[in-house]
């Protein structure tokens, strides 16, 4: 990962990067965090393990948050954050479908704040003008990661 392959859009980092590390994929993270300039929804996608949570702590720290108080919100389900924005941090992988109304996502959304939610690929509509975020593992260490606005798989 290059400064010259970041191009900014709006308020966030969008293309396709290599990050060779979980540190690489956690400075990817953090510097589309401090892009950030107004209310933000981020749509995660990765198999297990492929370094969601790891982005997400990135970003958090981009937005002047704790990197060791994010934790992957998978029994919680929502965890919040105080930094420039506040961070709501949404897993939806344990969660079905007819629950997920009651989780309040729709005023997460209208808040000035930023969302992100993990495994959203579970929710049947998406927000507009949200950032998808996927994640694909190439080796134990290596991920490809994709950053574009609104492109939904």
């Amino acid at each position: 990962m290059t400064e010259d392959m970041l191009e900014q859009t709006g308020s966030t980092v969008s293309g396709e990067f290599i990050t060779h590390s979980d540190l690489e994929t956690f400075e990817l993270g953090s510097r589309v965090g401090e892009g950030i300039r107004g209310r933000a929804i981020f749509l995660l996608h990765g198999e297990l393990g492929a370094g969601k949570t790891v982005f997400t702590k990135g970003l958090a720290a981009g937005l002047g948050i704790d990197p060791m108080d994010v934790t992957s919100p998978s029994f919680t389900i929502v965890n919040v954050h105080e930094g420039r924005f506040r961070l709501y941090h949404v897993d939806l992988y344990r969660i079905e479908s007819s629950a997920r109304r009651e989780l309040g996502l729709e005023e997460m959304f209208d808040a000035d704040a930023v969302t992100v939610i993990e495994w959203a690929a579970r929710l049947q509509t998406p927000p507009q003008g949200a950032i998808e975020v996927n994640i694909e593992y190439l080796t134990d260490s290596e991920r490809w990661v994709s950053i574009a606005v609104g492109s939904r798989q």
